[in-house]
């Protein structure tokens, strides 16, 4: 008497179960077949392997489309998770930004707006300033000239 093997465990997805039921079906009735045929005629297993052969042909078109939708299917939920993710860290940076920048207001540190607005007005103020000592130093050389001229000049009687 032959001993009965337990069916898997279910794996939770209904068309690979289904699947393996099949495949598991077709290879015990493919071992029964086997047995009566070498029991029998020479010509029944050899209709038996062709057939065999064709049902294995078949069967291996159905397994390699199941197998690509099911990387189809790996694929798509791999660019979602992805997807996901980037949206996820994208999220948490703007967060961290967010939260440095308070942080550094709190501190008294200033941003990045207002130091370059600190920069535009120290370099007018630098302009200024240049064109202060611009004129301060033509000042200077215009009275350094004047007091040039009247001292070379003679004196008035």
């Amino acid at each position: 008497m032959a001993a009965k093997r337990k069916p898997r465990k279910p794996t939770g997805n209904a068309a690979q179960d289904k699947l393996l039921y099949i495949v598991h079906q077709i290879w015990l009735a493919g071992l029964g077949a086997a047995s009566k045929a070498s029991q029998g005629t020479p010509r029944l297993l050899d209709e038996l392997v062709a057939e065999g052969a064709r049902v294995q042909a078949q069967q291996r078109g159905a397994a390699e489309k199941a197998l690509r939708a099911l990387v189809d299917t790996v694929n798509a939920r791999v660019d979602q998770v992805r997807g996901q993710a980037a949206d996820t860290l994208s999220n948490l940076e703007k967060i961290f930004q967010v939260r440095v920048h308070r942080a550094l207001a709190q501190l008294g540190v200033p941003s990045g707006e207002e130091i370059e607005a600190l920069s535009k007005r120290i370099d007018r103020l630098n302009e200024s300033i240049d064109k202060v000592a611009g004129s301060r130093r033509r000042a200077a050389r215009a009275r350094a000239q004047l007091a040039r001229k009247a001292a070379a000049a003679p004196p008035a009687h």
